[in-house]
């Protein structure tokens, strides 16, 4: 019988309002989970206190990685590859990619997603709730090391792979937003492969995308290292019904001579729209933290 050693990569970049966010992460991973297991996390950019409190874990293994000047979604995946690397170097049977916003909300989370894995199906992951978003996210994917070992995925695409015929071919198949993940689906595509989903399972929310609960097995609160809180399902919502109410009025012809007219006016409109998703993150936090058990218990089952 294998034995079981759980390696959880987590790039920690933590703004300074996010402690108890911080807290919670690590709370619910250990309180969630039943195997032996390493938290394998970067912590480059991550404030002194910060990193004095992953040190002070007795499950938290601060991995020294290279530093790089990228930004957003390429230095986030800069630094996942390296901890992957870590985990299965000292010999971790399976990885589990969470964000500093996600954590499983479940004790048998790990048997759950473990379940799904075959010969075929070699991943298990977040389908994010957006739209035109068809491939694993990285605020939750799980697999076991023989899959890292023998197809060696990566987050991300070289320039190389992202102008390949077969990427052409993938982007045609499952229109995707470019995040770290993208690498992981394009490998399960090319080689033939298959992974499970986890899908949005909200019976309870106050917004379509943040605090979301996935398979009723992964919390996911979304955004929080983001300043700006765009979500591409608001803005093309947003741009369908602009285009609903003009079509109404006029024809084709004018809409797109009007397009480009528009663009300032919708640019602000757009900027509304970020700030009312900011404040409902605000919200959201806030409940999530006052009392994660209850806010948790309302997005799962729909009361509060």
């Amino acid at each position: 019988m294998e034995k079981i050693k759980l390696g959880v990569v987590v790039v920690y970049l933590v703004k300074e309002d996010n402690e108890r966010l911080l807290d919670l992460h690590l709370g619910q991973i250990g309180k969630c989970t039943r195997v032996p297991y390493t938290i394998y996390g970067s912590a480059n950019r991550l404030l002194p206190k910060f990193r004095k409190k992953l040190e002070q874990n007795p499950r938290v293994k601060i991995c020294e990685c290279r530093h790089t000047h990228l930004t957003g979604i390429k230095e986030h995946s800069f630094y996942l590859e390296q901890l992957v690397n870590y985990a299965i170097e000292d010999g971790s049977s399976h990885v589990a990619v969470f964000h500093v916003d996600s954590f499983p909300i479940r004790s048998d989370w790990f048997e759950k997603v473990c379940a799904r894995l075959s010969e075929s199906c070699v991943l298990v992951a977040i389908m994010n709730g957006e739209i035109f978003d068809e491939k694993p996210h990285s605020s939750f994917m799980f697999f076991h090391r023989d899959f890292y070992l023998k197809y060696e995925p990566t987050f991300l695409l070289s320039e190389e792979g992202f102008s390949s015929r077969k990427y052409e071919e993938y982007c045609r198949n499952f229109k995707h937003i470019l995040e770290g993940g993208v690498g992981y689906g394009f490998k399960i595509y090319s080689e033939g492969l298959k992974w499970y989903p986890l899908r949005r399972s909200n019976q309870g929310e106050d917004h379509s995308l943040i605090g979301s609960i996935y398979d009723d097995i992964i919390f996911h609160l979304g955004a929080a290292q983001r300043n700006t809180k765009h979500f591409n399902k608001a803005v093309l919502e947003f741009d369908r019904h602009i285009k609903r109410h003009l079509s109404a009025l006029l024809p084709e012809s004018i809409i797109a001579v009007l397009k480009w007219g528009l663009l300032k006016p919708k640019k602000i409109l757009y900027s509304h729209i970020f700030s009312k998703n900011h404040k409902v993150f605000n919200f959201v936090r806030t409940q999530l933290l006052e009392d994660p058990e209850s806010y948790i218990n309302f997005l799962r089952t729909g009361k509060r």
